[in-house]
């Protein structure tokens, strides 16, 4: 069923569609009584969709807006190349990598929850800017696994890649950020999993790419890294990570490497790719979430803007399959809801389709960006990102200087952001009050 947005399009108030209602504990001051912990709380609530960092191409500045009444809150200025936005792995803050600049900085949105023993406490701040930044040549993937993310920084000729670990707890204190400097450089990625970093490898001996072919597994005790293994399974041309509860999956040349997150030992099988790839087809990302069974791969042709779809299924006897979309289009962009109940496509006739991943049949289909409105050049593409807290998407058309909200759960359009400048990166903040796998 395809219902055209136009229709539903309204600018009603975003926070009687979307809420995040957060209860929190109030904190008693002055009593010096012995019983000061059994006395009863007062409680505030904080009613907030959230907030976008957006990067501001025309004044080359990180803009935080606020979703509920669409008001720029503060703005930071950013010198060098436009950066891509990422949130922390519990919603408050932002991440700005700026690759050809080696750096990477962090905002704080000014939402946060703070645990004071026997409730608690969240906040509603002005963003800030926290000073931390880190310097890893070339930071590129971005990958989160729970409440720990890892930056993957490519290093450049000469110099050897390295992986950055952080949290929300690690920046609020203002922590050291662990680091683990590998033995050559690479395009890789990393994620840590309970108390094991699986990270790409490649070998000296190869130098007609970038690209690693092997992965590593380290433990990690908070400070120091030792090595477990290095795989002997290959993945020639790997490319991208995913997981699911069971399943770290990478993206290989030839086809799929699936690490047993579950078993103690972390076995790695190996899968190709089905006979219906064309030469050079390769998965190049891979999407999971732990409540569904299959993660998602993306085919495509490099430099290109849309992808094709493939299920993968680690324990099935044919592990890549075809996701077909209507009409054979192709993707754009896609994702899981943060409650894994939906899987979304934005396709490249502007129609994102919702399905559930139930059983992976089509719940819906809406017209989200017209075609008019809709450029898949270079640096033009529409974005989608999701909130930690609820199943919205953000869908950012930096085309037409718009931000869409859609309900998932729904298949509606919830309101329209008319933007007075050209944004080309975003990222949502706010108050999440359990962690997000």
């Amino acid at each position: 069923m395809l219902r055209s947005l136009n229709r539903l399009k309204h600018h009603s108030t975003l926070a009687s569609s979307i809420l995040l209602v957060g209860l929190i504990t109030g904190c008693s001051k002055g009593s010096d009584s012995s019983n000061d912990l059994d006395h009863d709380h007062s409680h505030t609530e904080i009613e907030s969709s959230g907030r976008l960092a957006l990067y501001n191409a025309d004044t080359t500045s990180i803009d935080v807006l606020n979703i509920d009444d669409q008001q720029i809150l503060t703005s930071f200025a950013l010198n060098g190349a436009a950066p891509r936005l990422y949130t922390s792995p519990e919603g408050r803050y932002a991440i700005a990598i700026q690759r050809s600049d080696n750096l990477v900085s962090i905002f704080d949105s000014g939402l946060y929850i703070e645990d004071h023993g026997d409730h608690l406490h969240e906040y509603d701040e002005t963003p800030s800017d926290t000073g931390i930044t880190l310097n890893g040549i070339a930071p590129t993937h971005y990958s989160v696994h729970e409440e720990h993310g890892v930056i993957f920084n490519d290093a450049s000729d000469g110099n050897v890649s390295s992986i950055a670990l952080l949290s929300d707890e690690i920046l609020t204190a203002n922590s050291a950020i662990q680091t683990l400097e590998l033995t050559n450089r690479m395009h890789g990625v990393a994620k840590l999993i309970n108390d094991k970093v699986f990270v790409t490898y490649r070998d000296l001996s190869v130098t007609d790419t970038t690209l690693p072919e092997q992965v590593e597994r380290y433990s990690f005790d908070g400070n120091d890294f030792t090595l477990d293994t290095r795989y002997t399974e290959q993945c020639p041309a790997l490319h991208g990570a995913g997981t699911n509860e069971d399943y770290l999956v990478f993206g290989c040349g030839d086809g799929v490497l699936s690490i047993d997150i579950q078993d103690a030992n972390y076995p790695a099988v190996h899968s190709d790719n089905p006979a219906s790839f064309t030469d050079g087809a390769r998965i190049g990302s891979v999407y999971g979430h732990h409540e569904v069974t299959e993660l998602i791969g993306t085919v495509g042709a490099h430099g290109s803007n849309t992808r094709h779809l493939y299920f993968i299924t680690p324990t099935a006897a044919e592990v890549i399959t075809a996701f077909d979309l209507p009409n054979d289009d192709e993707a754009i962009t896609q994702g899981f809801t943060p409650s894994g109940d939906t899987f979304y496509v934005l396709a490249q006739d502007g129609v994102m389709h919702f399905f559930n991943t139930t059983d992976w049949s089509l719940a819906d289909s809406i017209q989200a960006i017209e075609v008019a409105q809709l450029s898949l050049d270079s640096g033009e593409a529409p974005l989608v990102i999701t909130s930690k807290a609820t199943d919205t998407l953000y869908v950012l058309n930096p085309n037409a200087q718009e931000i869409y909200i859609l309900d998932a759960e729904h298949a509606e359009l919830v309101e329209t952001i008319e933007l007075d400048f050209t944004a080309t990166s975003i990222a949502w903040l706010g108050l999440v009050e359990e962690h997000d796998h």
